[in-house]
């Protein structure tokens, strides 16, 4: 097979993996690393720019993504899905703040009451004071912030 070709199989390969679902520059790098003894540093470069040219990758469609998947399927909060993004190599600042913006804020605080709901519901016969505090730990290891958290917790009771 030649280079040439082992190449254009390799993009291809990347292209579909880009293409099943949004993927960022730090994944798609991840996945190069298998193909790293078939190509040279400079084609996977090259490769990785030809991707972004297609539009198999934007940072920003994932970035996107991400803060919608996060928060409406698996209702993280603002700060935890911030450093879900840094934690998959996303470091702009200005679009992770764009995309969590898209968020409505009626639904967010919905979003948190009813986690706060669903925690307290959970916690049996303890003083109102531990229920507090356990439904406060679990919301902020969501990501949500204090003064969402207070606010949830003060329309529940």
């Amino acid at each position: 097979m030649s280079a040439s070709s082992n190449y254009l199989l390799i993009k291809q390969k990347l292209a579909r993996y880009c293409a099943y679902q949004e993927r960022n520059k730090k994944e798609v790098e991840k996945k190069l690393v298998a193909f790293s003894h078939e190509i040279t540093t400079a084609e996977r470069q090259q490769m990785i720019a030809e991707l972004i040219a297609e539009g198999f990758l934007d940072e920003q469609r994932y970035i996107s993504a991400f803060v919608h998947d996060k928060f409406y399927l698996h209702k993280w909060g603002k700060k935890k899905i911030y450093y879900g993004l840094q934690a998959n190599g996303i470091t702009d600042k200005q679009h992770i703040q764009q995309a969590l913006a898209q968020i409505p804020a009626a639904d967010y605080q919905k979003a948190a009451a009813a986690l706060a709901n669903k925690k307290q519901a959970t916690l049996g016969n303890y003083s109102d004071v531990i229920q507090q505090q356990k439904v406060t730990s679990y919301l902020l290891q969501k990501g949500y912030e204090l003064d969402t958290i207070q606010a949830s917790i003060n329309s529940n009771s």
